[in-house]
């Protein structure tokens, strides 16, 4: 394109320039651009008639000869003028025009090459893979429904990773398809009712994660609805045909569709860890017509199963065999001393976690001790409410301790899903060290928690969790001695109350010279406190003087 030039100007522009002049009080013209001949915004001063033109045309007198002539010449040369601006303007339009493809054309090469040298495209094929596992359930995830992070419980649902992630491009996906571990934790939702169509599906999608998790330990979930009987459901007999390579394995199923199993028998050579569920039947006429008369032992031949989570609803669990004397974790819903007999096969245990379904119960009078002498771990869960209870409310007495004999213990958790309805009377020669206080509903009882404080004598790890704020926690802490208390974990509890009080807590845990008296030396919080002076500055003072104080989920 030609670029016009201002200087072209011809005779008959510059009288006409003239006699602008003369017509308008502007003196100087403006300055035009040296590319297009266009004058900038800041240039133009805008037309403004003179006084002379301004008064005639506010009347009906004629101009003088002089300015008659003038006028006939500006109507002579103006439209020749303005010929040659509109020439110019289109080759302005011609050349913003072409600007403006040349910065579209920039602007996509720009982000082309952002694109193209992203980080992203680079990455390792070990950092895809790590990355690939953080968007799937971790195996601890798949055997505890309750901690799964993500929206989608269905391994197949495609539009969830891994599936996705196989999708971005040719090497991506031979990495994902590529990495057995990124296919080999997987839950499957089973229905009983499902459309041809949809189990067809279903076979293809578990087949490829079987197949590309090649030779990798698996681990599977498996649950229904609590009324179906999927015991004809081909992706059982689909996962059967791998069984030998399950490490860990989590049921969920009604009783009714627990015999199927029994195919697997003998074939779960690396079976780890299991886990079985079973919501409560409603209708109890169904066992004896879904063949759950006979035990189930098809996990008893499971030769490296170490752990095993027992949750019957139905407190059936004499319906189960398991190799005992190799079972090391042990995870039960007892409903009955029957329940509790079962531990008296256990001659290995190391961490016990028990479940109340409907209450605690009282020790016979013949009752004989069961001896757990490798018990380290024992979670006690209490998932009830006590019905209609007399006032004043206080936890009952959970015999736990008198049932059993664990000399060895060092780690005790309490677990109340329906507020603090049972405290476990703990002998007062214990080796508990470690406590941990889960609350899922209000639960504040000062005798109560004094009573639970003062029998460890020995504790050092303290952990409390609750959505509720509860000062009582603090009082208790502020006047039971705990000599040997080291580490206090509140992260998971909501402290709005007087933050004087738990400075003042921290504070009487620090002080003192007594070298029988451990001093705390860690906190863990959740959040930095709102303080006002003085305590901000005693607070900062303990940590001055070494306490460790530890902010974040």
């Amino acid at each position: 394109m030609t670029s016009c030039n201002p200087l072209s100007t011809t005779a008959t522009s510059r009288s006409h320039q003239i006699t602008l002049t003369k017509m308008s009080s502007t003196t100087n013209p403006p300055d035009a651009c040296p590319t297009c001949a266009c004058f900038t915004e800041t240039t133009f001063s805008g037309h403004e008639r003179s006084p002379r033109v301004s008064k005639l045309l506010r009347c009906n007198d004629p101009p003088s000869d002089g300015e008659l002539s003038d006028f006939q010449s500006t109507v002579r040369s103006g439209p020749g003028h303005l010929a040659d601006l509109d020439q110019k303007i289109v080759h302005a339009k011609e050349h913003l025009t072409t600007l403006i493809h040349e910065r579209s054309v920039l602007e996509a090469k720009i982000d082309d090459a952002r694109t193209l040298s992203s980080p992203i495209r680079r990455l390792s094929s070990d950092v895809l893979r790590a990355i690939a596992l953080e968007t799937i359930p971790s195996s601890h995830e798949v055997m505890n429904s309750t901690l799964q992070r993500f929206d989608s419980c269905n391994s197949l649902d495609s539009r969830e990773s891994p599936w996705t992630l196989a999708q971005v491009s040719h090497r991506w996906r031979s990495t994902i398809v590529n990495a057995p571990e990124v296919w080999s934790s997987m839950s499957l939702v089973i229905k009983h009712d499902d459309k041809p169509t949809i189990v067809v599906r279903q076979m293809f999608m578990t087949g490829l994660r079987l197949e590309r998790s090649k030779s990798f330990p698996l681990t599977v979930s498996l649950s229904s609805s609590p009324d179906a009987d999927i015991s004809n459901h081909p992706l059982l007999f689909l996962i059967s045909t791998r069984c030998s390579l399950i490490r860990n394995l989590r049921i969920g199923a009604s009783l009714i569709s627990y015999p199927v199993f029994s195919w697997w028998r003998g074939r779960f050579d690396q079976l780890y860890k299991l886990s079985l569920t079973s919501p409560p039947l409603p209708n109890r006429g169904q066992l004896s017509s879904g063949g759950v008369e006979s035990a189930i032992d098809v996990f008893e031949y499971a030769p490296k199963l170490k752990t095993v989570g027992l949750w019957i609803s139905d407190g059936l669990h004499f319906s189960f065999r398991f190799p005992w004397t190799r079972i090391t974790h042990l995870g039960i819903q007892i409903f009955d001393q029957q329940d509790i007999d079962i531990l008296r096969q256990l001659n290995n245990l190391n961490h016990l976690h028990i479940a109340y379904g409907k209450g605690v119960f009282a020790v016979p009078a013949d009752h004989r001790a069961i001896s757990l002498p490798d018990l380290t771990l024992l979670t006690l869960t209490y998932r009830y409410r006590r019905p209609t209870p007399s006032l004043p409310l206080h936890p009952e007495n959970d015999q736990i301790f008198s049932l059993l004999s664990i000399p060895n213990l060092t780690d005790l958790s309490l677990i109340y899903r329906r507020g603090f309805s049972v405290s476990p009377a703990i002998p007062a020669s214990n080796t508990i060290t470690t406590l941990k206080l889960e609350f899922s509903d209000e639960g504040d009882d000062y005798q109560a928690l004094t009573i639970l404080f003062q029998s460890l004598t020995n504790l050092r790890h303290l952990t409390i969790s609750s959505p509720y704020d509860i000062p009582t926690f603090i009082i208790v802490l502020m006047l039971v001695p705990l000599l040997h208390l080291r580490t206090l974990d509140f992260r998971q509890l909501t402290i709005t109350c007087e933050y004087a009080m738990f400075v003042q807590m921290i504070r009487a845990r620090r002080k003192g010279n007594d070298l029988s008296i451990d001093q705390l030396e860690s906190v863990y919080l959740r959040s930095p406190l709102t303080l006002s002076d003085p305590y901000t500055s005693m607070w900062q003072d303990l940590i001055d003087e070494g306490l460790k104080v530890v902010y974040g989920k």
